[in-house]
């Protein structure tokens, strides 16, 4: 999954942590203005780095080896450095539920690259990796107001399906989030 720009990894955390922290800073900080835009204030605000903390720990002891799934852009882009030759613009995890079910998890694409298609790769690199781990089943939570990410994961073949019991999104928002599902079987 290479194009002249832009690569897309499959990894651990090791050699990502720092620039991993800055983007998921960033998506948790873009998450909670759109949801207090949406919810009108109703949620409390999320300590931000408590919340990247506590993601960090959880890819760094994974269920699944590789979690991962980094977009990488050549050196001198804006972005979050990775080394002197890369940037990180992009990101997706993948979550283990049980045996046969995975969770994917906070794609993000940084503002300046959203238009490069770099969140379709990613979401195509996690529906491989996922089929190749042996994951029968994928399942995610997506806001109501992100049109973009909804119409990918469509798009994609996922479908919409009442909450998951694994789901982190907040009980009282259930009715207004939005649950998906994808057989890797059907894909």
């Amino acid at each position: 999954m290479e194009s002249d720009e832009f690569s897309v990894v499959r990894t651990d955390l090791g050699g990502y942590e720092s620039a991993l922290r800055e983007l998921l800073q960033d998506y948790f900080a873009e998450a909670e203005e759109r949801a207090m835009e949406w919810f009108d204030d109703e949620l409390s605000g999320a300590d931000i780095e408590e919340e990247v903390a506590s993601d960090l720990d959880r890819l760094a002891t994974a269920a699944i080896e590789e979690p991962l799934f980094l977009a990488l852009a050549g050196g001198g882009s804006t972005g979050t450095s990775t080394s002197d030759e890369t940037v990180l613009v992009g990101d997706v995890q993948l979550k283990r539920l049980d045996e046969t079910t995975a969770e994917v998890k906070r794609l993000y694409v940084v503002p300046e690259y959203r238009s490069e298609g770099l969140g379709r790769r990613l979401m195509e690199a996690v529906l491989d990796g996922a089929a190749e781990d042996g994951f029968e089943t994928l399942r995610l939570g997506v806001g109501p107001y992100l049109e973009t990410a909804r119409s990918l994961h469509e798009d994609l073949g996922f479908e919409y399906t009442p909450p998951y019991d694994e789901t982190g999104a907040p009980e009282e928002i259930h009715d207004e989030w939005r649950f998906m599902r994808l057989s890797l079987d059907d894909s």
